[in-house]
């Protein structure tokens, strides 16, 4: 196939890239993972290429192109080589096995964490690198970034790894994928889509790797990213006049800030023929919550989001529909929620002098902030309507738990004071409405 090529090994990594516009990484991925290309050593050790490898990666790269995986686009190539025979042996080129994925991650998932354990960034972005070489952008996205960032939630929460190592990792990963986003072609499609974090989320991976997956498949997406006001919304609402907008939100605050935003923009979506949908960690965990956002939940992860967006667009009318399990919350808890947010300074008042007699000095900054933050938890399981939401931790944790850390024996002693400030400002029956929230608080450090 590439025989009309000579194979005399001349060319150095560097004037291969430059020639063919495949880094130097992605060449040494492709090699150690398919065997192509496969150039000889100098005695040096250093790769001499040949003018038959650089036609064959122009090749692969062509076929990449055009939308195949690597893996496919060098299946292809043994194939069609094995149609016909090699110019210099005159012998049928060997079929490499086909890759095995899932292993594959887990030997970049592992990579990635090692890298980030050293705040290696040349490390992690050398492997991102390589995966994207070796498989598509929504695989590399769905079985190795999001898993990732779900290993590193995890160890963060069993106290394995400082915060400020996810933090390092999810930087490395946005720039990759914004990367992609602005490299993506123009909008081929009909439909236009706004995207962006509720008020308070700044966790904006899931939503951006929706964006992605979108506007490759040629939608026009309008991307606001993380902690978006809700008068923002509004605006964008009013002026772009989308087809769909999606809000994420993966705590709980910001789910709660998410559940007003869809509220006060519904008149404006029906005005304009917008559909509002959503998602995010804390909906794919908690699916009761769903029900209250007079909204499209779209699902677990990003591929699942993207299919389904694609869907709202092509049959709006349907869409603009609300759910049939749609339950706003009702108006007692409401008003609990009011009272509570009018004696909010007083109840924390009272809880801040609770817990300085029990440690006798004055208090630091992060236990302030807790005081602040628990209450703020209580008051969005309130707009839901769902105290047994506070009885797992796993759900309001990651908001809880500044930077710098408080203990949980810590945060359990706040839980407490914030109950004791509740039953000495408030009275029934409005004490009697909110004391479901504050018992499932306390009761998620049994």
């Amino acid at each position: 196939m590439f025989a009309q090529y000579s194979d005399e090994p001349v060319y150095n990594v560097k004037a291969v890239s430059h020639q063919t516009g495949v880094g130097a990484a992605t060449l040494r991925a492709w090699e150690r993972r398919y065997g192509v290309p496969s150039p000889p050593r100098t005695d040096s050790g250093y790769r001499l290429y040949s003018a038959r490898d650089i036609a064959i990666i122009r090749w692969l790269k062509s076929q990449i192109e055009n939308g195949m995986s690597i893996s496919q686009a060098v299946h292809l190539l043994h194939s069609l080589e094995a149609q016909s025979t090699d110019g210099r042996a005159g012998e049928p080129m060997t079929r490499l096995p086909s890759p095995d994925a899932p292993a594959s991650y887990q030997r970049l998932q592992d990579e990635i964490l090692a890298g980030a354990a050293e705040f290696d960034e040349a490390r992690v972005e050398s492997v991102l690198a390589e995966a994207f070489s070796l498989f598509p952008v929504e695989d590399v996205c769905l079985h190795l970034i999001q898993p990732t960032l779900v290993t590193l939630g995890e160890q963060w929460h069993r106290g394995e790894i400082n915060i400020s190592v996810e933090h390092f990792v999810t930087n490395i990963m946005r720039r990759k994928l914004s990367a992609l986003m602005s490299a993506s072609p123009p909008a081929s499609r009909a439909g236009r889509i706004v995207s962006g974090c509720a008020p308070g989320e700044y966790h904006e991976l899931g939503i951006l790797m929706i964006s992605l997956f979108l506007r490759r498949r040629g939608y026009e997406v309008v991307y606001l990213g993380q902690n978006i006001a809700a008068a923002r919304f509004q605006e964008m609402l009013m002026k772009v006049q989308p087809n769909l907008l999606m809000l994420s939100a993966s705590g709980l605050i910001a789910a709660a800030n998410l559940l007003e935003v869809v509220e006060g923009l519904r008149h404006h979506s029906a005005q304009f023929g917008t559909t509002i949908a959503f998602g995010g960690r804390l909906f794919n965990q908690v699916p009761p919550l769903r029900r209250r956002v007079p909204g499209v939940y779209v699902g677990k992860d990003a591929q699942v989001a993207t299919r389904r967006a694609v869907e709202l667009i092509a049959d709006p009318s349907a869409a603009m529909a609300l759910p049939t399990n749609y339950t706003p919350v009702d108006a007692e808890t409401l008003e609990a929620l009011a009272v509570l947010r009018r004696h909010r300074a007083e109840i924390i008042a009272v809880a801040t002098r609770v817990i300085q007699n029990d440690v006798e000095q004055e208090l630091e900054p992060p236990l302030l902030d807790a005081n602040e933050t628990l209450l703020q938890i209580v008051e969005s399981a309130l707009r839901f309507g769902e105290p047994a939401i506070l009885g797992d931790r796993a759900n309001w944790l990651w908001d809880a738990l500044p930077p710098d850390g408080i203990s949980s024996v810590q945060l359990q002693r706040v839980a407490q004071a914030l109950a004791e400030g509740a039953e000495t400002v408030l009275y029934s029956p409005q004490l009697d409405r909110l004391q479901p929230y504050f018992q499932a608080l306390q009761g998620a450090f049994d």
